[in-house]
């Protein structure tokens, strides 16, 4: 794939983000797809990833998502970083915690790797335990 082919495949995929579409989030992955996120752990196949979307989107009201970065690497098979800021506010159930209102932010990166225009690996990284503080599950410790 060449960096527009990535780049077009990105512009689709942040649109699905922007949306909440589970539907249109899933056809951006490979049947046999892998996902590694610290919400839904690791998930295998393309149903499943439509699957934590559709889940993502009834705990979090999507305000803002932003692309702070993106970089493209030309090795074999074609990979990307994209850099991401969300501010949502918690509208459904997550982690047995009912609907609070609270808003929040986050910045996420995503490790992707692709073959044939989908999206074969994903390995998401963000800061879990700001996440948990920012909904009130888990307090800062006082010094």
């Amino acid at each position: 794939m060449t960096n527009d082919e990535i780049h077009a495949c990105l512009d689709v995929f942040g649109k699905a983000w922007e949306s909440q579409d589970a539907k249109a989030l899933g056809a951006c992955y490979a049947l046999d797809c892998t996902v590694v996120s610290p919400i839904f752990n690791t998930l295998h196949g393309r149903v499943a990833v439509e699957q934590s979307y559709g889940d993502l989107a009834k705990a979090f009201a999507l305000q803002k998502v932003r692309v702070d970065d993106v970089v493209i690497g030309n090795e074999d098979p074609p990979r990307a970083v994209v850099v991401w800021n969300v501010q949502s506010t918690h509208i459904g159930e997550v982690f047995g915690m009912p609907p609070s209102g609270k808003q929040i932010e986050r910045t996420i990166a995503y490790f992707l790797t692709f073959k044939d225009g989908l999206i074969t690996r994903e390995v998401r990284l963000y800061d879990f335990t700001s996440m948990l503080m920012q909904l009130g599950v888990l307090r800062a410790k006082p010094r």
